[in-house]
């Protein structure tokens, strides 16, 4: 973990209400799952730093991609060619490799592609499923199809991309024609990481989901992003933000 000072080397919107950001600043070797904690230089507010999935890192330059929500996002796409942040991290856990016999099968929804991605592009191996409302709701599309040895499919709720329908329905179809032992990486809202946890139980798949939380501090100091699972309470920023689905008690 390291906490530094990054130049933005370039911020721009990639999908709606989606940003691509490009940092230059030296970290840690991470893993894909791990998250950074982003803060404003020269300014207090937003007083709490924001937690961001790494999506690359290589050479001294990290790539992060988030969604425009709040005050926090809305000031951190202001940011310019030339300026800084704040970062600290890698933190966290993060995704396991799949074994050599498993085969892998990532799934995204809403905010949950960045993590999905970068192990995705690590693996350079399985298949890849992106749910999104409508086709502009999906980010770096091309770059997503560029994967050597990853079959992407898209599946948006209008049928403006891909496959009409769910990311569930699309994971659904696609567990029925793998023969041999798989594994399902996922992250986006609790509903789908609950749903994809119920399939790989079906199908006899491992499963490992990245869970979003709000964060204040990032490495378990204040207990604030606490999930119930088997072994009790457990701090999404330390514990996780990967862990097993068969561990979450979903209680939705």
């Amino acid at each position: 973990m390291k906490d530094c000072n990054a130049l933005v080397k370039d911020n721009r919107l990639v999908a709606q209400d989606t940003c691509l950001m490009t940092l230059a600043c030296e970290l840690s070797p991470f893993t894909p799952g791990q998250f950074l904690m982003l803060r404003l230089t020269g300014t207090c507010d937003p007083f709490l730093r924001r937690p961001l999935a790494v999506l690359s890192y290589r050479e001294g330059i990290v790539e992060i991609l988030y969604k425009v929500i709040g005050r926090g996002t809305s000031l951190l796409a202001g940011k310019k060619k030339g300026e800084e942040l704040s970062v600290l991290g890698p933190l966290g856990k993060g995704f396991s490799d799949p074994r050599p016999e498993e085969e892998a099968v990532y799934v995204a929804g809403g905010t949950g592609l960045p993590p999905i991605l970068a192990l995705a592009e690590r693996m350079g191996r399985g298949s890849l499923i992106i749910g999104a409302r409508t086709k502009d709701d999906i980010p770096l599309w091309e770059r997503m199809q560029n994967i050597g040895g990853v079959e992407v499919t898209a599946t948006t709720e209008d049928g403006s991309l891909g496959i009409r329908g769910m990311a569930t329905q699309a994971l659904n179809d696609l567990l029925k024609t793998v023969h041999k032992p798989c594994v399902i990486y996922a992250c986006g809202p609790t509903g789908m990481l609950k749903t994809a946890a119920s399939l790989a139980q079906v199908f006899g798949a491992r499963c490992e989901v990245s869970i979003e939380e709000r964060m204040a501090c990032g490495f378990g100091v204040c207990s604030a992003c606490a999930v119930r699972t088997t072994a009790g309470n457990q701090k999404v920023c330390t514990h996780g933000p990967v862990f097993d689905a068969s561990c979450i008690e979903w209680g939705i």
